[in-house]
């Protein structure tokens, strides 16, 4: 199946990052009035009498600007007073780092830090390479907070000759305006994907480049206790696919268009784990993690549908709870009064059996009790209710039971 049958069947794909039209991000109504998001800038520092690091956060503003003219700067400037907040100004020239934004800012999440380059020159296509002068690189990562995508961003400052600055450094009260321009960045969504087992599942990344470049993917999937695995590995270089694992798949036809995603098929329980995309240009490499979480429906089966009793007689009632996965499911044996708009009453004194692990990794269990028969229960249900994460609503299997008097002899 190719990339674009997915797209019929439903699956969003996320192919490059263009710029609006306009040149002005979108991220929902509040952000375009105000066409700023507010950002944490994260910095360190070594103690010198303790040597130990000091995490340092300070408020920042981002800001980005569109096709606007001069006097519309100025305008700009006037309406956002210096309050001490830095400030980064990303210029128009820059990738719309939030074109998928759209939603209210109050539901994104900013943090910009300082992408240390070890005192070397990064070579990148449009922009002068000075001896005397290195740029300063920053990160901006900007998420969802209910998860739906997250993207990270290289921005870039070039400081001109004699100017007097601090590489990568804000000082804290002290309000400056940096102007940085948005050269690559790397965007997935969303950031948890949930798969029941022996489905595909589509991992979607995509990246943006301000020029033409050949670009270098791989894709690792990071399971639980540390182990790795590498799924997939181009070359952009070469145009040459050096690492492919079973049942991996990319479109490689759609890399040249910004889709660096990855298709895995016919998914098995140890396919569960982080995924990390990374899309490596030049000498930067942005990443982005991607969860699977596998979750499988229980099915719940009770041992009979009717029963039909004597006063006094026992019958064992079993609902068994089969192949799911996660581990925690929770049921209940519910006896519901006929006729009765009351919450059902709990039946007590049920067991469970001990957990069963199937070999495609599922679990089952089964609660159950004996009934004793009561004209009380005559026409009453008893109800095995069964939840689990992976349902939006519990299942339930209901026995109607029907009890008569003991016959006189």
């Amino acid at each position: 199946m190719n990339y674009r049958t997915y797209l019929v069947a439903g699956c969003f794909l996320c192919i490059g990052i263009a710029k609006n039209l306009n040149g002005i991000a979108t991220a929902g109504s509040s952000f375009r009035k105000s066409r700023q998001l507010a950002c944490v800038f994260e910095t360190s520092k070594i103690i010198p009498l303790t040597k130990e690091l000091e995490i340092i956060r300070l408020n920042v503003r981002l800001l980005l600007s569109g096709t606007e003219s001069e006097e519309a700067r100025r305008s700009h400037s006037e309406n956002h007073p210096q309050d001490n907040i830095p400030s980064f100004f990303v210029k128009e020239s820059s990738l719309d780092i939030l074109q998928h934004a759209n939603e209210d800012i109050n539901t994104l999440d900013c943090r910009i830090s300082a992408y240390f380059t070890a005192n070397t020159q990064i070579i990148w296509p449009g922009r002068e390479i000075r001896a005397s002068s290195l740029d300063s690189w920053f990160i901006c990562t900007i998420k969802h907070t209910a998860e739906k995508y997250m993207t990270t961003a290289f921005l870039v400052q070039t400081h001109k000759e004699n100017e007097n600055h601090s590489q990568g450094q804000l000082s804290p009260g002290i309000a400056e305006q940096s102007h940085v321009s948005a050269v690559f960045l790397v965007h997935t969504r969303p950031s948890v994907v949930r798969s029941a087992l022996s489905k595909d599942v589509l991992f979607d990344c995509a990246f943006s480049i301000d020029h033409q470049a050949d670009v270098t993917i791989q894709w690792v999937l990071h399971r639980k206790g540390g182990h790795k695995k590498l799924m997939f590995t181009y070359n952009g270089s070469s145009k040459q696919v050096e690492h492919m694992a079973d049942r991996a798949e990319m479109f490689l036809e759609e890399i040249p268009k910004g889709n660096a995603s990855l298709l895995l098929r016919n998914v098995e329980m140890r396919d569960e784990g982080t995924y990390s995309c990374s899309v490596s240009v030049s000498s930067l490499t942005g990443e982005q993690a991607i969860q699977l979480q596998i979750e499988e429906k229980p099915t719940v089966i009770v041992n009979v549908n009717s029963l039909s009793l004597v006063e006094g007689e026992q019958y064992k009632l079993i609902c068994d709870i089969r192949n799911y996965y996660p581990l925690d499911a929770q049921a209940q044996w519910l006896r519901e009064l006929k006729g009765s708009r009351k919450v059902p009453d709990v039946v007590k004194n049920v067991l469970s059996s001990n957990h069963r692990q199937s070999s495609n990794g599922t679990y089952s269990f089964s609660r159950y009790f004996l009934l004793t028969a009561s004209l009380e229960d005559n026409e009453h249900t008893y109800t095995c209710r069964v939840d689990h994460q992976s349902l939006q609503a519990p299942i339930r299997r209901s026995v109607i039971v029907q009890v008569r008097g003991t016959p006189l002899t």
